[in-house]
């Protein structure tokens, strides 16, 4: 085994204790500047980031009350109704369409503190999602120093997919899922015998918890390419078990997803599916990549 301490690619980077934990205040210091300033900015603009944060609720609202126009409007073109026009709308013109109880397209607030306390999570993930990308190339830049270049290869190899993949993951939660999902949740009962109202903190965790839950499955490639680069997995056991990572998914996806939500449910699981068939295919890829052309292993 080769020493590590005569190592070059060690040796260069080499420095006492004194020289990291330097290295480490000053790359902390960067990090937690560049965040204040992005929590700073994502304050001042507070109320643009709200709208944007609260859109899929506004979206969930809006399907919600063209739904009720339509029931109204149907229920009333019935020979045999009994209800009247101002039974659904403002007024009886047929060419007015506000309802007369629709749902607010604001959430409502419980707590003095609670639209504080959601602008201030607001804030966060918008420092965060700003000055993430410098903090990770501070890390890098630290923990890169003491690795070999193959490890270093890995990283740089992996790391940009799977933060492409979390994102996608966030995106795609956020602009299909939440108000799809709302929607559905919100008209599992008729409107006459419930009433829709949305509390502002619920409505937040609500967003987080789906849309990072959704961000960490989209990692399931990665996780597959991984283990079968480690040998830890053969990529023929993927397709081995795939009818058993249906149900899983199901089950998954019926966990994540509140309520008895089969269309959320649905938008949940078709994606794990396919990132798990296209897991399976990079990682047949990868094993053939590792094989010389004689089909012995490399």
């Amino acid at each position: 085994m080769a020493d590590v301490r005569k190592d070059p690619q060690v040796e260069d980077t080499r420095m006492s204790l004194g020289e990291h934990l330097e290295e480490l205040r000053k790359r902390l210091f960067r990090s937690v500047l560049v965040l204040s300033i992005a929590f700073g900015v994502a304050w001042w603009f507070k109320e643009d980031i709200a709208d944007w944060v609260l859109w899929p609720y506004r979206d969930a609202a809006q399907q919600i009350n063209a739904s009720l126009v339509e029931t109204a409007e149907a229920e009333l073109a019935l020979p045999q109704t009994t209800k009247k026009r101002t039974d659904f709308f403002q007024s009886a013109d047929p060419a007015d369409k506000r309802l007369l109880d629709p749902v607010d397209e604001r959430p409502v607030m419980f707590g003095i503190g609670e639209s504080f306390f959601f602008v201030l999570n607001n804030s966060l993930y918008f420092a965060l999602f700003l000055g993430g990308p410098f903090v990770l190339w501070e890390i890098w830049q630290f923990v890169g120093a003491g690795l070999y270049k193959h490890e270093k290869r890995s990283i740089v190899r992996y790391f940009p997919a799977s933060v492409l993949l979390f994102v996608s993951g966030v995106l795609f939660c956020f602009f299909l899922i939440i108000p799809t999902g709302m929607f559905y949740l919100a008209t599992t009962l008729p409107w006459d015998k419930v009433k829709q109202m949305t509390q502002l903190e619920k409505y937040m965790n609500f967003l987080t918890t789906m849309c990072l839950s959704m961000g960490a499955i989209f990692q399931l490639p990665i996780a597959m390419i991984f283990a079968s680069r480690l040998g830890l997995i053969e990529p023929a056991t993927y397709s081995k078990y795939r009818p058993h990572f249906v149900i899983g998914a199901l089950f998954v996806a019926a966990v994540i997803t509140p309520g008895p939500d089969w269309i959320s449910q649905v938008l949940m699981t078709a994606p794990m599916l396919v990132l798990y068939e296209v897991g399976i295919i990079v990682a047949k890829l990868g094993a053939r990549a590792r094989r010389k052309p004689d089909g012995s292993a490399a």
